[in-house]
C-alpha cells in the first residue's frame, strides 16, 4: 500500500502538497522564532550588555547550524529524489548514515569550541565589558551543540520524506519547554544569563529525544538501523553537492555576524551591538516562514523531478514563489507600522530603540526580496544543482553582505551597518533572477519534450 506521504508529493494538488508539508514546518519554526524573541526579551531585561553577549555567541550557534543544515538539507534533497524513484531501502540507509555523521560532528564541535573558547569569543567581537557574560552564556550553549546538529539533521530528513508534522512536534516541544524554563532559571533561580543558556541546551536535548523516538517507533517513512549505515560515495555524493553550499552559506552567515558585531561596536558601541541582536531575533520570524515554505516546496520539487514529472516540479516552484511574496508583504506592513511597539517589548534604551526602528523598517523591504531569492535557491537545491546553489546560498549572508557592512559602515557609520543587510538583499535578488531565468527555460523545454514523448506513446 502506498504511503499517504508519498501520494501527497506525487499526485495531490500542488498547493495542497506544498502547504501540507510546509505548514507544520512553518509552525515549528515560528515557535522557535517566538522562543528566540522571548529568550532575547528576558535577557534584554537583564541589561544591554547581556543582550550584546548573546549576540557575540550567536555566530557560534550558527556554526553548529551550518553543520546540521549541510547534512540535513543536502541529505533531504537526495532523500526526496530517492523516494520519487521508490528506492525506500536506499533512503533509509541515507537517513541512518547521516544521523551518525551528525552525532560525530556534533561531538567534535563541542570539543573544538571549548578548547578555543577564549579565541572564538574574541574573534566574534567580545570586548572586555561583555566578555565574562559571553563566556558564561557560550559555555552552556556549546554543550548543546551536538543536540542542535542532530536536530537539524533529523528535522530536514523528516520534512524531505513528508513527515513535517512529526518534525514540528519535536521542535515545538523543545521551544515551549525553553520558554517555560527561561524565566524560571534566569529570575526565579537567579542564574542570570547562564540560566538562559542552560534552558536552551536542556530544551534542545528534549527535542533530540523526541525526534529519535519517532524514528525508533518506525512511524516515519525511513527507518534508522545500524545495519543501514554505509559510507558509499554514490550515496553521499548528492548530499555533499547540496550540503556544501548550505554549509558555506551558514558559515558565511556566522562570519558576517562576526563582522557585523565588530563594526557595530566600532560605530555604536554596546547599544548598536544589542540592537543587531534584537533585529536578528525579531526578523527570525519572517525569515523562518520563508524557510518553512521552502522546506515544504523542496521535497515536492525534488520528488517530482526524480519521478520525471517536470511540469509538477515547475508548478510547485511557482506556487512557493507566489505564496512567499504574499506572506512577506504582510510581514512588511507589520514591521513598518509596528516597529515602535516591537522595540518597546524589549524595554530597550532610547538609543537601542532608535537604532531598532530604523533597522526594522529597512529589513521590511529586504525580506520581500529575500522571499524570492530563497525560493529560487530551494529550486536549485531540489534539482541538485550544486554550483548555482553554492553561489546563491553564500551571496546574501556572505560575499555580498560582508563587504557591504565594511563599506557602508565606513561611509554612513551606524546607519550603514544597519542598512547593509537590505542592500545585500537587493543585490542577491538581482543575481537570483539572472540565474533562474535560463533554468526555467530549460525546464520548460524538458517539459515540452516529455509531453511530446507521452503523446507519441499514446498514439
Amino acid at each position: 500500500m502506498k504511503d499517504s506521504r508519498i501520494s501527497l508529493m506525487e499526485s495531490a494538488l500542488i498547493h495542497k502538497a506544498v502547504n501540507t508539508i510546509s505548514m507544520p514546518a512553518i509552525g515549528g519554526l515560528i515557535i522557535m522564532a517566538l522562543y528566540n524573541i522571548v529568550d532575547t526579551m528576558f535577557v534584554a531585561w537583564i541589561g544591554t550588555e547581556a543582550t550584546g553577549a548573546t549576540q557575540i555567541v550567536m555566530p557560534i550557534i550558527m556554526l553548529a547550524s551550518s553543520i546540521g543544515l549541510a547534512i540535513g538539507v543536502g541529505g533531504g534533497a537526495v532523500l526526496s529524489r530517492l523516494l520519487g524513484q521508490k528506492d525506500f531501502e536506499k533512503a533509509s540507509c541515507l537517513s541512518s548514515t547521516l544521523l551518525l555523521i551528525g552525532v560525530i560532528t556534533g561531538i567534535l564541535f563541542i570539543i573544538m569550541n571549548l578548547l578555543f573558547l577564549h579565541e572564538v569569543l574574541v574573534f566574534f567581537g567580545a570586548t572586555s565589558d561583555i566578555y565574562t557574560l559571553a563566556e558564561e552564556y557560550g559555555f552552556y550553549i556549546i554543550l548543546g551543540g551536538m543536540f542542535l546538529i542532530a536536530n537539524m539533521v533529523m528535522n530536514n530528513l523528516m520534512r524531505a520524506e513528508g513527515s513535517a508534522v512529526l518534525s514540528m512536534y519535536g521542535m515545538a516541544a523543545g521551544a515551549v519547554l525553553n520558554i517555560i524554563l527561561d524565566p524560571l532559571f534566569i529570575f526565579t533561580f537567579g542564574w542570570g544569563i547562564q540560566g538562559a543558556a542552560i534552558a536552551t541546551t536542556l530544551s534542545q536535548g528534549t527535542t533530540t529525544a523526541i525526534l529519535l523516538t519517532f524514528y525508533l517507533r518506525q512511524i516515519t517513512v525511513c527507518t534508522l538501523k545500524f545495519g543501514y549505515i554505509t559510507m558509499k560515495w554514490e550515496l553521499l555524493k548528492g548530499t555533499l553537492t547540496v550540503g556544501i553550499p548550505t554549509f558555506f552559506k551558514q558559515l558565511l552567515f556566522s562570519l558576517s555576524m562576526a563582522v557585523m558585531n565588530q563594526y557595530a561596536i566600532i560605530y555604536g558601541g554596546a547599544d548598536l551591538l544589542a540592537t543587531t541582536g534584537v533585529l536578528l531575533r525579531v526578523t527570525m520570524l519572517p525569515t523562518y516562514i520563508i524557510f518553512g515554505l521552502g522546506q515544504g516546496a523542496q521535497p515536492v520539487i525534488g520528488f517530482n523531478q526524480g519521478a520525471g514529472n517536470i511540469t509538477r516540479a515547475r508548478q510547485s516552484f511557482f506556487y512557493a514563489l507566489k505564496a512567499g511574496a504574499v506572506m512577506m508583504v504582510l510581514n512588511a506592513v507589520i514591521l513598518l507600522f509596528g516597529a515602535n511597539t516591537i522595540m518597546d517589548i524589549f524595554k530597550a534604551s532610547k538609543e537601542v530603540t532608535a537604532y531598532g526602528i530604523l533597522g526594522l523598517k529597512a529589513y521590511a523591504f529586504g525580506l520581500i526580496l529575500y522571499s524570492f531569492s530563497n525560493t529560487i535557491t530551494v529550486l536549485f537545491q531540489a534539482l541538485g544543482r550544486g554550483f548555482e546553489s553554492l553561489v546563491l546560498s553564500t551571496a546574501r549572508q556572505g560575499f555580498i553582505l560582508i563587504p557591504l557592512i565594511i563599506f557602508m559602515g565606513k561611509i554612513y557609520g551606524s546607519s550603514g551597518v544597519l542598512l547593509a543587510q537590505t542592500a545585500a538583499d537587493v543585490l542577491t535578488f538581482i543575481i537570483s533572477i539572472a540565474f533562474v531565468i535560463p533554468l526555467l527555460r530549460k525546464l520548460k523545454g524538458e517539459e515540452k519534450l516529455n509531453y511530446g514523448i507521452i503523446n507519441a506513446v499514446q498514439n
